[in-house]
């Protein structure tokens, strides 16, 4: 009589088990990573928007209030990006998580990025949120 060959019922379960094990390690730290990842893409897009204010504060005595004009993006899959004031001295622009997408699931103090002329960083009332910048 021959040998049967083949996968058992047991085996089979055995190797689905251990697949979702993996899968429900694997998924909410691939989460967190594109969650930091868009968000670094959006700090990106703040900081090369403040290079830009500032060449173009050498040569106009005021800053920018187009957010176009310093290359801020108007279709970006994540964030919207804004420029709240601009004057002689300051500006302050942003990049708010977009409703509906992943990154509005971020941390709390991480959805609103907030940057000014001085480089500071922060919340959108106000607060510090270094950890969301780095």
């Amino acid at each position: 009589m021959k040998k049967a060959q083949g996968f058992t019922l047991i085996e089979l379960l055995v190797v689905i088990v251990i697949i979702g094990i993996l899968a429900s390690i694997a998924y909410p730290n691939y989460k967190s990573y594109m969650l930091s990842v868009n968000r670094s893409d959006a700090i990106n897009e703040l900081q090369k928007a403040q290079l830009v204010q500032s060449s173009l504060h050498i040569l106009n005595p005021t800053y920018s209030t187009v957010a176009g004009d310093v290359g801020l993006p108007d279709n970006h899959s994540y964030y919207t990006f804004t420029i709240i004031s601009a004057g002689r001295s300051t500006y302050v622009m942003k990049a708010v998580a977009k409703a509906g997408t992943m990154q509005a699931n971020d941390k709390s103090q991480c959805t609103t990025l907030v940057i000014n002329q001085d480089n500071l960083h922060s919340d959108d009332q106000g607060d510090p949120n270094d950890e969301c910048w780095s």
